[in-house]
């Protein structure tokens, strides 16, 4: 169920997040982003009893698929850092899910991680970039 749903989540969170993009802007990768797709991958897999680890690391799988189709040159690193983040998040999310019983704050808590994740992985490569010019 988890490969599935992963599959299917990664592909809603593409839609969801190429639709922030427009709505929002660049702004809506440290925003939005991470709330649709913590929430897309979390919530169908609790509802379904299926294992929340597994679902965000088979995401994180899929957008590293993504990553080294997209991007030649940087591809190999986001990919690793797709699967590594991902992976992240998932078990913060099953921790929080399991201290506080509650699937809003666990979704929260992954959302909060993967926006620090975000605004991290930004800051650093912001700083790579201006270096290279």
């Amino acid at each position: 169920m988890a490969y599935v749903l992963a599959v299917l989540m990664a592909a809603l969170s593409f839609l969801l997040n190429r639709a922030a993009l427009r709505f929002a802007g660049a702004k809506a990768v440290v925003t939005w982003g991470p709330a649709l797709e913590e929430a897309a991958k979390t919530a169908p897999a609790v509802w379904l009893g299926a294992d929340v680890l597994l679902t965000h690391a088979l995401f994180g799988v899929v957008e590293a698929g993504y990553d080294l189709r997209t991007s030649p040159a940087n591809g190999p690193a986001a990919a690793l850092l797709s699967v590594a983040g991902h992976t992240l998040f998932g078990a913060l999310t099953v921790a929080a899910l399991y201290l506080t019983g509650s699937l809003a704050l666990a979704v929260g808590a992954g959302v909060a991680a993967h926006i620090a994740w975000n605004a991290a992985l930004i800051r650093l490569t912001a700083g790579r970039e201006r270096k290279e010019r």
